[in-house]
């Protein structure tokens, strides 16, 4: 950073040094404790480490989907929105992976784009508020607000699932991520809060 001279893109000024931070916990293996260990973070690594497996599975041709459930420890700074700060997760994970350059349409994309979700979305957050707009998914892929066909299929199905588990759906909004909340491969991302 020194040699380069980089600078904070938004303020100009210097960058902190790195610190360490460990978001992994880490343990003592073995009887006498000298061995050491990290609880996994994320159940998906896994999704993401057995790639090239995975799409060997399916005869090197995307799109594909894989899931995994399992259990996740984490070392939290602050509880977030929660009561308690949390260090042990129960979670489940599906990964879809679509080839970016063989575009992100989707073959049953139709069959849901008439469904309506309850929306959030980015600007409408960054302006202080938190109105929802209710827009049938078609339409949100139409006009850029959904990113592709296949992120807007899956939020579909995600509200129909939630649905058929006898969730209200007067209940449920679909909140946009802000672009400092993203994964640094992501394009989009949305994530379902059902209200109490």
């Amino acid at each position: 950073m020194k040699k380069y001279d980089i600078k904070n893109p938004t303020t100009g000024g210097d960058l902190n040094p790195p610190i360490a931070f460990n978001l992994m916990f880490e343990l003592a293996i073995g009887p006498s404790g000298a061995a050491k260990g990290y609880l996994r973070p994320e159940t998906a690594q896994g999704q993401f480490l057995n790639f090239a497996k995975l799409l060997e599975f399916n005869q090197q041709s995307m799109p594909f989907a894989s899931a995994s459930i399992g259990k996740s420890f984490r070392n939290e700074i602050a509880p977030r929105s929660g009561l308690l700060r949390v260090r042990e997760f129960l979670m489940a994970e599906i990964e879809h992976f679509v080839d970016p350059q063989g575009g992100k349409k989707h073959p049953r994309f139709a069959e849901v784009a008439h469904i309506e979700l309850a929306l959030l979305n980015r600007d409408v957050q960054l302006s202080g508020r938190t109105d929802i707009e209710r827009m049938a998914i078609g339409k949100a892929v139409e006009t850029g607000l959904v990113d592709n066909e296949t992120l807007g299929y899956f939020l579909a199905r995600i509200q129909l699932f939630l649905e058929r588990l006898g969730v209200d759906n007067s209940k449920l909004r679909f909140r946009q991520h802000m672009a400092n909340e993203m994964a640094h491969y992501a394009a989009d991302c949305w994530v379902c809060h059902a209200a109490p």
